[in-house]
């Protein structure tokens, strides 16, 4: 494997190069094909005559869906964040879920029991949902169809607040920024990374805030896993 790349838009700060370079090889190629309108994209055939494996993401993590042979993950999900050729066969599959599993398994086993409020209803929002599903823990979903002034919520309205941990995941896209109400023992877990607007901001108002950083470093992983069928340190989970 020496050659891959990412598709999205707007991915100028995408740590993905320097990630997969230290997964890989130092010297392996990783490209960013940033598109500003899904008619610009590749077929998945043409891309992958020229790359070992595509990484995707948003806007365009359902892009590929109806060119592709689905894994059971990414069916579930409805979304695809890696590609790949098998034989005759190019494969969509959705890694991101795996590393959202990882994440909510130490979460649980550190907290035991934890309520969730996922903000935003997108395609990330979705594969929160499902993770938390296999893991049997129920959430709720709150968007911007919720309320005009949806950066300006009060979170703790929508929490029992009794023995269970809250759990606050944002899923929204950076542009949007949280500045309202947080309970003072929650954990926010806000899928960007490197987002001082969030990290300054909600980090002395909650238990623990943590961003997606590492999530992108284990969708990585499996990535490598997936394109490469050998395993780099994680047991491929399976729903």
């Amino acid at each position: 494997m020496n050659k891959f790349a990412l598709i999205g838009k707007n991915i100028a700060h995408s740590k993905s190069p320097e990630m997969y370079r230290k997964l890989i090889s130092p010297t392996v190629k990783y490209d960013l094909l940033d598109y500003k309108t899904s008619d610009e994209i590749p077929s998945a055939k043409e891309l992958l005559s020229k790359y070992d494996g595509i990484n995707i993401t948003s806007p365009y993590k359902k892009h590929f869906i109806k060119e592709v042979e689905l894994t059971k993950v990414a069916q579930q999900v409805g979304a695809i964040n890696c590609l790949k050729r098998s034989g005759d066969l190019i494969i969509g599959e959705n890694t991101d879920y795996f590393a959202v599993i990882d994440t909510l398994e130490a979460l649980i086993k550190k907290y035991q029991i934890l309520e969730v409020v996922i903000l935003g209803d997108g395609v990330m929002s979705k594969v929160a949902r499902v993770a938390l599903e296999n893991l049997g823990v129920t959430s709720q979903t709150l968007s911007r169809k919720l309320s005009k002034s949806f950066d300006q919520l009060n979170i703790n309205d929508y929490f029992h607040l009794n023995k269970q941990v809250p759990l606050v995941i944002n899923t929204c896209a950076r542009e949007y920024v949280f500045k309202g109400m947080l309970p003072k023992n929650s954990i926010f877990w806000d899928f960007n990374y490197d987002f001082p607007l969030h990290s300054q901001y909600i980090s002395p108002r909650v238990q623990y805030y943590f961003d997606g950083l590492e999530m992108l470093e284990r969708q990585a992983i499996y990535a490598v896993s997936f394109w490469s069928k050998d395993l780099i340190g994680h047991p491929l989970k399976m729903i």
